[in-house]
């Protein structure tokens, strides 16, 4: 009587971008709903929280000024990779992110549990998280977008993302690694005042 119901097939992968209205059957609005709210208090824009659980984006304006008590900014992510570029940490933990995102990707989790869980995990592991829900969720599009792409590392040969253009092949945690050594000897470098960089390793007396 009736039939069987037809599955919901929630977005994963790649259909996580997917800009297309994803439909919620009665008996998922539930689920759907609870993802909504643990991703608005995760801090997801209320844009990417309608398209990432399918439900109504009026509802999801009205859950963002529920929990955090002002409205939703506007758009889905940032419009550009500016901020990332800006300091090498921020990049090693886009690199962490994506390397998490690829992890996940396995588990065949919704779009909205794969992003929950991700930055979850990032920030429990992450000894200063220096992204926020809404850059955690922009790395996985940059690379998706085709303007980030996955290279190794000249130095340490680990894998890491960076944006098409860059010329350098030395990832993030070598460079900030390579900022505080001598590039000679290794040692670490001795502070220098604020505005000056010593001119020689105390170590190896060679020019830094």
């Amino acid at each position: 009587m009736g039939g069987e119901p037809t599955p919901f097939c929630a977005p994963t992968g790649a259909a996580m971008f997917d800009d297309r209205p994803h439909p919620l059957p009665a008996w998922t609005q539930a689920v759907a709903t609870l993802d909504a709210v643990r991703l608005t208090q995760l801090g997801a824009r209320a844009g990417l929280v309608s398209r990432l659980t399918g439900i109504n984006k009026a509802l999801a304006n009205r859950l963002y000024r529920q929990i955090h008590g002002r409205p939703s900014p506007p758009g889905q992510t940032p419009f550009t990779d500016t901020w990332f570029l800006k300091s090498d940490r921020r990049m090693l933990q886009a690199a962490v992110i994506w390397r998490l995102y690829g992890r996940f990707q396995q588990t065949r989790s919704s779009a909205a549990k794969t992003l929950i869980d991700l930055y979850e995990i990032y920030r429990i592991t992450a000894t200063e998280d220096l992204l926020d829900f809404t850059h955690v969720a922009f790395v996985p599009r940059l690379v998706e977008m085709k303007l980030w792409q996955e290279n190794q590392c000249s130095r340490c040969a680990a894998a890491y993302i960076t944006p098409i253009d860059e010329p350098g092949t030395t990832c993030p945690g070598c460079r900030l690694y390579q900022r505080y050594r001598c590039h000679n000897c290794g040692e670490p470098a001795e502070g220098a005042r604020k505005g000056r960089r010593r001119a020689k390793c105390p170590q190896c007396g060679e020019p830094r």
